[in-house]
Order: structure tokens, then sequence, then C-alpha cells
């Protein structure tokens, strides 16, 4: 590999206004612990591929993003795999500080543990969603829990809205028949989570925080109670904005003082609902109560900060943000995985917890299950599987069109040698919102279940 000029990390910034450690003017973007000998540009930093961290966003390299299996806008470090990737291929890259994350954190990181003690391992449990087979027989399955899932959440909004009693006993054993599920094969669920209509919003962002809330607390290795609790947590989380004014939720602007005031109350409302249960266990009642409170404060309905947010509402947190950030909202259009893994990267510590950001990108991947992109070719396609070993070329599906719907098409292995050594080898250029061009993951869902021939 080409060998950068000595002194290169002090002369060669992107932006031209510098940044010394005596005056910190870096604007809260990175810490100066991990560069603490170096001067840094206010967005940008270019690096020898050895020094690329876990969590860089790589931006620009010395060569062209066509020659390449990524996405022409970059690509996120979230593996070991990548790093070596860039340390092989290139001398020198760009990151976007602004979309990295602060500091670098090892292989073995402290992960958010209920429980209380131990280190969570990230090389495999965490990566259960990349070993995880998508086929006719678990996909299914899938559908079968996801319509449980779905019926329950419209069932409790229901009961709410008649100011009823909510029927949480039957929520929490449809909670334990997915999280049954979850356990044997996550990747089909995920997928599934991809569903995004926006006439259904309420129930189906509760249903895709349940499942990736238990999606990554089963990489994290926690409890079977655990799970089931968090995963009831997220269907739950929500369900305290059925009482506030719906004109006030649907609103396309931004919102007054007090109509954000008034929304604020729903994490409230939930858990008030929550207590008046003697089934419903403590920890999931603050996971309703606490999931929008941030590390640095600034959250609401307390004000607490750090440690004092209990785990399981970290957890909802970051996904709630993930799931709300990737879906068709009144106020905001869907963003890609990539977008999204980047906005939660650039406020980890602040509104989010860090070690729960770090750990749902390891757990999601560079591409998940039912993730739409566009290839080289500029063909449409979807993810079908993308096992670890084989990250950045992984299976997907070719989308066409059948007049208004689409259909899946024939399967292509990236990884194949004959994609890999043809005269323009098969590639992911872009990767792209949910619900593109009217990409109905439901209907794919069906298709599949219907047609696919599993191993």
């Amino acid at each position: 590999m080409a060998k950068s000029p000595s002194g290169w990390s002090a002369g060669w910034g992107i932006k031209k206004r510098a940044c010394d450690r005596a005056n910190g003017n870096i604007g809260g973007l990175m810490d100066w612990d991990e560069f603490s000998n170096r001067p840094v540009w206010e967005y940008e930093l270019k690096l020898e591929p050895s020094e690329l961290k876990l969590g860089h966003f790589v931006r620009k390299m010395n060569r062209p993003w066509q020659e390449t299996d990524f996405p022409l806008q970059g690509v996120l470090v979230d593996s070991l795999e990548i790093k070596r990737w860039f340390q092989e291929h290139c001398s020198w890259v760009i990151v976007d500080l602004d979309r990295s994350p602060n500091k670098y954190r090892p292989a073995r990181y402290r992960a958010p543990q209920p429980s209380g003690n131990g280190e969570a391992e990230d090389s495999h449990a965490i990566q259960i969603l990349r070993r995880s087979p998508i086929n006719q027989l678990t996909l299914t399955r899938a559908i079968n829990e996801y319509q449980r899932l779905d019926r329950q959440a419209e069932e409790l909004i229901k009961q709410i809205e008649l100011s009823g009693p909510m029927d949480v006993p039957t929520a929490a054993r449809t909670v334990d028949h997915v999280a049954e599920a979850m356990e044997e094969n996550p990747a089909a669920l995920v997928w599934l989570t991809r569903i995004k209509r926006q006439d259904r919003y309420t129930a189906q962002h509760c249903i895709n925080v349940a499942i990736l809330c238990m999606g990554l607390a089963v990489g994290l290795e926690w409890s079977r109670k655990e799970i089931r609790e968090v995963g009831l947590a997220g269907l739950l989380h929500d369900l305290g904005k059925v009482k506030v004014d719906g004109e006030i939720l649907r609103k396309p602007g931004r919102l007054t003082v007090t109509e954000f005031n008034e929304v604020k109350e729903h994490c409230r409302y939930g858990y008030e609902m929550l207590l008046e249960d003697e089934l419903v266990s403590r920890n999931v009642a603050e996971a309703v109560l606490c999931h929008h409170e941030q590390p640095d404060g600034k959250g609401y309905p307390q004000g607490l900060t750090g440690a004092a947010i209990p785990p399981m509402a970290r957890l909802v947190a970051v996904v709630d943000a993930y799931d709300a950030i990737t879906s068709n909202r009144s106020y905001d259009p869907a963003r890609s995985h990539h977008e999204a893994l980047g906005i939660l990267w650039k406020r980890r510590g602040a509104q989010f917890d860090t070690h729960t950001v770090e750990s749902l990108i390891r757990f999601m991947g560079w591409v998940t299950p039912g993730t739409l992109v566009v290839l080289n070719t500029g063909q449409l396609a979807v993810v079908l599987e993308s096992p670890s070993q084989r990250g950045l070329r992984p299976l997907v599906a070719l989308l066409t069109r059948n007049g208004e719907d689409w259909e899946l098409g024939l399967s292509v292995d990236l990884d194949s040698e004959e994609s890999k050594q043809s005269t323009r080898p098969l590639g992911i250029e872009q990767v792209l919102p949910d619900g593109h061009q009217g990409i109905d993951i439901g209907k794919l869902s069906e298709q599949m279940a219907a047609a696919r021939a599993g191993p």
C-alpha cells in the first residue's frame, strides 16, 4: 500500500479552518482524547486506512467508488471486514466527522446490561442477524407472528380510544410468541419491519419497535425475561399518544410550544395507564415513561441524565428513533438505513446512549434483510441475506414492475465468482429509503412466502 507523506495529518485537512486543542472550537463533533496530537478540521479528516475505527464514516478515498461494492455516497465502517478492505485497496481515506462517533470503542465494549455486569462480545451474538437465513418456512412463521402482533397493537389502540382497560396479558403473550421466533430466526422478522404504511404509522411503528428491541436484546444476550419485557415496552411505548390530540400529531409543520408540551405528555399518559395494571413489571412501565430521556439531560419528562436512565429505556429510545427516521411521517420523509445510522451516530452521547447506538449498528450491519438498494447496473433490488463473512456483497432479489406493483425477480448472489469476475462486477451503488417508488415490502413478503423455496 502506498505510504502517505510524513506530517500529512497536519497539512491535508479538507476544511480550511483548523481547530487547535486550546480553543476546543470543534463544535462538539469529536473529543480530543482520540486525536490529541493531531490538528483537526471542522468536518472532515484524512486518515491512513490503518487508522480507521469502527463507526467512522468514509466519505472519500483515493479510488473511484464505482470500482467498489460500496454505495457512491460513502460507507460506515461497522466491521473489521470493511476496515480490512480499505487497508488492502486504499492509501488514504477521508472520514466525515459529522457522521462518525467521537470515541473509538474496541471489539469488546460495554453494552447496556439490565442484569448488572459483564461485557458483550460483538463477534458472535451481536451478529445473529447476519447468520440468520430467510426462507419460505422462516418467513411464513414471521408473517404469522407479525400479523398476530399487528392485531394486538390495533386492539390496544382501540381499547385506549374507548377509555377501556388495556388487555396487557394478551399483549404479553403475543410478545412471548414473537420473542421465541426472534431467538430462532431474527432475519425474517427484521425484514417485516421494513413494511411502512403512513396511514397505519402508529400501530406499525409500535410493532417495528417491539421487534427490533427484541432482536437487539437477543444480540446483546439479555435474559429471556428481559427480552420479553423490552419487547412489551417497545409495543406499548407510544400508546400514550392515543390520548394526545390527533390534529397535533398529524400537523405537517413545526409545533407550537403548547402543542409540543402536549405531545411530551404521552410518556406520562402511557406510564399512568400501565401503573393501573399490576401484571405490568416496573421495568416495562419505566421504559415507557423514560424513552424520551437523553444522556445530556435535555430529554423529558424528568430530565434524567446518563446512568439514571433505565437501560431498557435507553434501548427503546434508540430503536424508536431508528424506525421513526426510516418511516414517512407527516413532517419528515423517510430516510435510508444508512442515513438513519448516521443521524444516530451524530447524536450519540447527547440525545442517545452511545453504547446502545453502537450495539444497534453492529446488530443491523451495513445492509439488513429487506433493505432496498440500487445496483451499479441501475436495477432496483431488495436484500435477502447479508452474512457477516460477505456482508459487502449480499444476496439480493431483483425487482421488476408489473403495472403499479413490484414483483420479486431473480435472486443474485453478489458474492458469487460469476458476479465478481465479470467485466463490471455487480455491486450496490445506493441504499434507498423504505417504500421507495411505492415498493411494498408487505406484498413482496407474501410473494416470497408463497414462492421462494428454502434451503
